[in-house]
């Protein structure tokens, strides 16, 4: 049962870190203009390309941490490694979201505002890194074709695809936002 739960969480953070990546890369302004309009860091453009290769070279690493059917230590470190990006976002997401602007999230070439399910997909991704790092041994291989494989993909694309249009599903563009101090939920 470990293999299938550290498989899955293992496949999920480096699947979304990719498909991140690759978002990220088709259209960059975006992340950069989200990032301005944070009004958090004093280099938007810097902040934006450093997320967009750390993003592609922890999924990249992952890959090859996962071509290898080794002790999966590097794969451990590469989520360790995912899963302080991960945390990195939930904190500053939330502190984005404590200054009560309506900015877009950057998450995607879609703009989404930065809500509580941003956040909270963050969270959930950085658990799942911390699951996988913990559990990295544990993890299939690519190497190793099995049924348990296929399992273990199809349901870490689902995951990803699920993670991956949360807020953006979750968001009702009707509805103002209520800050969270005078009793709003954080969606």
């Amino acid at each position: 049962m470990s293999a299938l739960v550290a498989s899955v969480a293992a496949y999920t953070v480096l699947l979304t870190l990719l498909t991140a990546c690759g978002e990220h890369l088709s259209k960059p302004a975006a992340l950069s203009t989200a990032v301005a309009a944070h009004r958090v860091v004093p280099a938007p453009s810097i902040v934006a390309a450093l997320v967009i290769a750390t993003e592609g070279l922890l999924g990249a690493a992952g890959v090859v941490a996962l071509l290898r059917d080794g002790s999966g230590r590097l794969l451990a470190v590469v989520l360790a490694g995912s899963a302080a990006l991960l945390a990195t976002y939930v904190g500053y997401g939330l502190y984005v979201r404590s200054t009560g602007r309506a900015v877009p999230c950057g998450c995607s070439r879609v703009e989404v505002p930065m809500t509580g399910w941003v956040v909270a997909r963050a969270a959930t991704l950085a658990g799942l890194a911390v699951v996988g790092s913990l559990l990295s041994g544990a993890v299939v291989p690519v190497g190793r074709a099995s049924t348990s494989l296929t399992i273990v993909l199809l349901a870490a694309a689902t995951f990803t695809a699920l993670l991956a249009h949360l807020p953006a599903a979750m968001h009702d563009p009707d509805q103002p936002p209520v800050p969270v101090e005078q009793g709003g939920v954080p969606g």
